[in-house]
């Protein structure tokens, strides 16, 4: 029986080295693929890799996505109004309010873009991510439109939102903001708004976590505005809206005393950036 196959075997294995011209096929996937650079990839450089040494990444790559997700690439037409809105609503206030060093040192390195949200299985929807503060994945962005303000400002929210995560990853918030509120939760999207709100909650998602609390409201204070963050805090029963302002305050003094930010001059640069956009 084993000599029966034996031919077989030997014809498979001479058939296999007598292709070995083959072998050096690039492999979808693997590295194999190179394109020339076109209009947008100089476009990018100039804006991003140049001055900031931040990479911004559109074409299609499975491996820097969830395995498991059905996700699309971003339609090239997207990516220059999208990336222009970053720069000119995170970069630049940013910038201006606090100098290029610091911006350089502490800017994520790597955005990559998705043109699909990314749907999950606890009923929410991922719209952006952030790995190790250097990059951050975006997604939705086919259906980014400069008009839709609330969709711009969605946007802006995750952007304002990793960056905040840099920061107190280097230098921590003070710890009584911790103890402001509580019902911190991982449970946080079944509970309301309103349920949020009146436990000092800024968002539901503010619930997670301290870390993500204390990142939700340097995000929608920056992001909102004084007079939408003042609305927020109006519309919270009066133990709830006093812990925002309690926060609130925790915050401002942190951007002082640990990166010599002034917020509110921040806020508003952010403000007239997304009112000019």
């Amino acid at each position: 029986m084993k000599m029966k196959y034996l031919p077989i075997l030997l014809l498979m294995m001479l058939m296999a080295c007598s292709k070995k011209e083959h072998l050096d096929t690039d492999l979808p996937g693997l590295g194999g693929e190179t394109w020339d650079k076109g209009p947008l990839d100089f476009w990018l450089d100039s804006n991003f890799v140049y001055p900031y040494n931040i990479e911004v990444k559109y074409r299609f790559d499975r491996y820097e996505l969830s395995l498991n997700k059905d996700l699309v690439p971003v339609l090239e037409s997207q990516v220059t109004p999208v990336m222009t809105t970053i720069s000119k609503t995170w970069v630049q206030p940013y910038i201006d309010e606090a100098g290029a060093t610091f911006f350089k040192k502490y800017c994520q390195k790597q955005f990559v873009l998705v043109g699909s949200p990314q749907y999950n299985t606890n009923n929410t929807i991922t719209l952006g991510t952030a790995e190790g503060g250097r990059k951050v994945v975006l997604f939705a962005l086919n259906d980014f439109s400069l008009n839709d303000k609330p969709g711009v400002r969605e946007m802006l929210h995750t952007i304002h939102h990793e960056f905040a995560h840099i920061l107190h990853q280097t230098i921590m918030y003070p710890v009584e903001f911790k103890t402001i509120s509580t019902g911190y939760t991982g449970s946080w999207n079944d509970y309301s708004l309103s349920e949020a709100l009146a436990r000092g909650f800024v968002t539901q998602y503010a619930r997670s976590a301290p870390d993500e609390d204390f990142v939700e409201m340097v995000s929608t204070m920056l992001v909102e505005g004084k007079d939408g963050f003042d609305e927020i805090v109006n519309s919270a029963p009066d133990d709830g809206a006093a812990k925002l302002r309690q926060k609130e305050e925790i915050v401002v003094r942190y951007f002082k005393e640990s990166w010599n930010i002034d917020f509110y001059s921040l806020q508003t640069r952010v403000q007239n950036a997304i009112d000019n956009l």
